[in-house]
This record gives C-alpha cells, structure tokens and sequence, in this order.
C-alpha cells in the first residue's frame, strides 16, 4: 500500500509542498505522479511513496537494466568516449582485489567484468528474470531487495549502487545495510541522477532523469552528502559524469509531451550530430559542476557508526500515487 509521507524522510520537516505532477515519459506507466520538495532541506521524493514492491511491478519486461548485457568491443567504447556519449560510471582504483558487491546489478555485466579482474563477485537485483539470466552465466547473483539477503556483515572490500538509490522507496534502510555489509576500510560508489543540475532547473517535470514513478528519491549534491553523514559516511570524491540524453532526450520530451509519443520517439534524439553535440555542452555542464549524473565515492567515517535519522515507514497509507490529474 503507498504511503502519503507527512514527515520528510531527510530532515523530519512537515513542509512538503508539491513541486509537479509528472507522467512517465519513457515506458509506458499509466498515471500522474506527485512530487514533493522538503521546504527545509530541499530533498525531492514521490508523494505519495508506493512500496519497493509496488514499484518493482510497474517496471516493463523489457526495462533496459533488466536485459541481457552484452560486452561492448573496445574500440566502440574508445569511439563513445571520445565523441562525448557517456561511457559508464568512473570506478575507484584498487591496490588489489577482494570482495565486491553490486547491487542492482541487473544481469550481472559488471558483476562479470570485475570477475574477470579477480574479485570475488556478487550481484542483487528485484528483478528475477535478470538475475536468473545472470545466475545461467554461472555468476553470483541474488534475486530480491539487499535488506533480504541477509549477507555477512563487514565482508565486502567495495560495494557499487550505481543508479539504483533512487529507485527505492527506503533509502535509509538500504544505507544502514550497506554500512553493516563494507568493511571498515571499504568503499562504496554511489551513482545518482542530480536534481541540482541545469538540465533539471531548466525542463523541471520534463527532466529526462526525474522519470517518475520508477525514480522515489531525486536527490543533489547536498541531500546525497547529508543522507550518507547519517549513515556513518563520508564523501571522499564527486565526478560529476553525465552523458547526451539529459539535454537532448530531455528537449525530445518537452517537444512530445502532447503527442503521447514516448521519450525516444523523434527525430532529434534520433539525430547521431545532435548526440554528439549534446554530449559535449554536457562535458562543459559537468566541469561547472551542473551535470546531470553525480558520481560519489564514499567511506566510512573513523568510528562512525548510523546516526539517529527518520525511517521510511512513517506516514499515511494511500489509495494510489496515480491519479488522472494533468
């Protein structure tokens, strides 16, 4: 049942007014979504909040994480890069390996890749289909949330949660497990779209990466950095890494948002220059600090520990998040 949350889940603060009420842009999702902004710490969240079960459900068959990933050749990721296409997230460097864990991992690319490096691998994402894709690889995949997998703490030298905090409903319980998981000495990547960035003051609810309902939480640079201090954590580097769609797939939107065409559909985000183009006013977005995918690498404080913070099981239990407002 979704919750109509009367408290922010960041700072405990009661005002909360709404800042859109947005459609699904890219797969289809039926329904109008509301979203809120904390008046005091300016966290951005779905309001009413549907459970992680409930959102795990209104994910398509064919979602793109959940799909089997082939290797990309490295000449074509050589290629991406050097046109301004983003070319994934920018990992840690490691003395050696150990133990790694990436959650959300859809069927288990990068779960295979760090393998191939000499770690020992796991992976855990909600959906099935994925990680039995990833399990008849022969890799080790757990199927379901990160809170039911009951794991061994302190086993994993680095855990990755990349693009995969916004999508659930309970962000603080997902932090306080992670912190039980990392080793004292261990890090963890963090990778999330940025509602502080350019793109997203300048589209709002036609932001590519709002994409309401499958995104809870959206969060900046300053409710991230709070959110992980409550957790025990501290930041120890943000990259900001965005690539072309922020710009062009967002403008795609705007022009189709009275076709019921969907986020792709269109000649501009089609258009193979305008990408290129787009990636590189997107690099220049990323030097001044306003793109729109923060990276963070984080660690555990020197003796710190979770902190006392508002749970996600608060609030009022609602019909819908949905309803037919425009």
């Amino acid at each position: 049942m979704s919750r109509l949350l009367d408290r922010c889940p960041l700072c405990d603060a009661a005002d909360l007014p709404e800042l859109y009420i947005a459609q699904d842009p890219h797969y289809g999702i039926a329904g109008s979504y509301h979203v809120a902004r904390c008046k005091r710490c300016a966290l951005v969240f779905l309001n009413p909040m549907d459970s992680d079960e409930e959102l795990t459900a209104l994910y398509p068959e064919d979602y793109y994480a959940h799909r089997d990933d082939r290797e990309v050749p490295r000449w074509k990721q050589l290629t991406k890069q050097l046109l301004g296409y983003w070319n994934g997230t920018k990992e840690p460097i490691f003395d050696k390996p150990g133990r790694f864990l990436d959650i959300g991992c859809g069927s288990g690319s990068f779960v295979a890749r760090m393998a191939r490096h000499g770690w020992e691998s796991f992976g855990i994402d909600v959906n099935k289909t994925a990680a039995e894709l990833g399990r008849s690889k022969g890799l080790k995949i757990i199927h379901g949330s990160l809170r039911e997998a009951t794991l061994s703490a302190g086993y994993f030298d680095y855990i990755r949660a990349s693009h995969c905090l916004e999508h659930v409903s309970c962000p603080h319980e997902t932090l306080d497990e992670i912190f039980r998981l990392l080793k004292p000495d261990g890090t963890l990547l963090i990778a999330v779209p940025n509602i502080g960035s350019l793109n997203a003051r300048l589209f709002r609810k036609y932001w590519w990466h709002l994409c309401a309902p499958v995104h809870t939480f959206s969060y900046s640079v300053e409710t991230l950095t709070r959110m992980l201090d409550q957790h025990g954590f501290v930041i120890r580097k943000t990259v900001f890494n965005s690539d072309y769609v922020g710009l062009l797939g967002s403008i795609q939107i705007w022009l189709n948002r009275h076709t019921g065409r969907r986020s792709f559909q269109g000649q501009l985000f089609g258009s193979r220059s305008l990408r290129v183009f787009s990636g590189w006013l997107q690099k220049v977005s990323d030097i001044l600090r306003l793109g729109d995918m923060i990276e963070v690498i984080a660690s555990k404080k020197t003796g710190g520990h979770p902190a006392v913070h508002i749970r996600c099981s608060g609030g009022t239990s609602a019909g819908s998040p949905k309803s037919d407002a425009a």
